[in-house]
């Protein structure tokens, strides 16, 4: 993460966002540790075929 998160720094990009489903805790560990933070947003889908 971190030499991807230098790359788009470098590339000008000045912010990551990350979708992870709420039940996978793990994750969200991960990247808290890392210094992610909830952002408090809803991620909306919809499927179109089963």
């Amino acid at each position: 993460m971190a030499a991807a998160e230098t790359l788009l720094r470098q590339k000008g990009c000045p912010k990551i966002n990350l979708q992870v489903r709420n039940t996978n805790k793990a994750a969200i560990e991960f990247y808290a540790a890392i210094g992610y933070d909830d952002d408090h947003v809803i991620g909306l889908g919809k499927r179109l075929t089963r």
